[in-house]
């Protein structure tokens, strides 16, 4: 926490023109009292206006920050930059997001290059890739930096919602982050809606971010992650595209089970079909979907252009993933999308 708030004190950003609002989110580990103790009394000193939001509840990743984004846009900020509270930041990070905001008004969110806290030269996320299945993942994890091939500004699926500036004016126009999602995968579809909408999502690779995180095999992290990538799949695509690549789908579902047996996560798995067979699920899928539909400006077929049939480079993979899964999906992702031209 020390270092994360000294990253916010040293950004050469002009301190009067932001303000950073704090919401625990009924976090266990105590880190309201200290943003009240050690935080607050810093407030338009050494750091920007300081401002805690905290009603002692959990809402999740999507409505929690959407309490502070709503904040800010009804006060007219230009952005919006979420901000994990296991983030630090390199000095240049902000300027360099807002200065690449400023040079192209189609430009909806700018994520920065998120590297390991403790291995600054290993990738955590370099823009968010959007798998077949419905799976957002970080694209680059566990890379060396020096490996990757990455292009100051380059275009990405969407933006990570560890560190990313949104244009403010583009929020207005699409919505905020979905709140029917508790956690995991908001940000994808946030991404997809700006996309959707005619917003570009890049990379700035000049804004650091340094993200003390580690995996974890927490059963509701599955669980969420399989709920919501097929609330995204359903909302998404269009119903052609779905029955063209229903038997691929179908394939990547039995090896879900596969994995989740194995795994030890077939609970997860079965609360995630559990939810899908709720009406509250079903009416999120058909209002996400109309939403999606009233701002669509661009085809599937384009859309495609930025789904992969692989996931590589994450913390679960493994050699059957690696030499059986990846390959066939891949293959069979690669046909369909001769076929689909709507």
């Amino acid at each position: 926490m020390p270092e994360v708030i000294s990253s916010i004190a040293k950004l050469d950003y002009p301190k009067e023109s932001m303000s950073f609002i704090m919401i625990p989110n009924n976090s266990p580990d105590g880190i309201a009292d200290v943003i009240v103790k050690d935080v607050l009394p810093r407030s338009l000193k050494d750091l920007p206006e300081v401002i805690l939001m905290d009603d002692g509840v959990n809402h999740g990743f999507a409505k929690g920050n959407n309490i502070g984004v709503r904040w800010a846009l009804e006060r007219d900020f230009d952005y919006v930059f979420l901000h994990n509270g296991d983030l630090k930041l390199h000095q240049m990070a902000v300027t360099e997001l807002v200065e690449m905001m400023e040079s192209d008004k189609n430009i909806g969110s700018a994520q920065s290059l998120v590297l390991y806290w403790k291995k600054p030269d290993i990738v955590n996320v370099a823009g968010g890739q959007f798998h077949v299945a419905g799976y957002g993942f970080g694209n680059g994890n566990l890379s060396r930096l020096e490996d990757m091939k990455i292009q100051n500004g380059q275009e990405v699926t969407y933006s990570s919602g560890a560190a990313v500036m949104y244009r403010s004016s583009a929020l207005k126009e699409v919505g905020l982050l979905e709140e029917g999602f508790f956690m995991y995968h908001e940000d994808l579809e946030l991404g997809l809606r700006l996309r959707f909408a005619g917003y570009k999502n890049v990379l700035n690779s000049t804004s650091l971010a340094f993200h003390d995180y580690s995996f974890s095999r927490n059963p509701k992290k599955f669980a969420w992650t399989e709920l919501y990538r097929w609330v995204v799949v359903l909302s998404y695509y269009k119903l052609a595209t779905l029955m063209v690549l229903a038997p691929l789908l179908l394939l990547i579902e039995i090896g879900t089970w596969f994995m989740a047996l194995m795994g030890g996560w077939l609970g997860a798995k079965l609360w995630a079909y559990k939810e899908m067979l709720r009406p509250r699920t079903w009416k999120l899928i058909w209002n996400i979907r109309r939403r999606a539909q009233t701002l669509r400006v661009i085809r599937d077929k384009e859309l495609l252009r930025h789904v992969v049939g692989t996931i590589e480079a994450q913390e679960t993979s493994n050699w059957i993933v690696d030499y059986f899964a990846n390959p066939i999906i891949n293959l069979w992702w690669r046909a369909a999308r001769f076929i689909i031209i709507w």
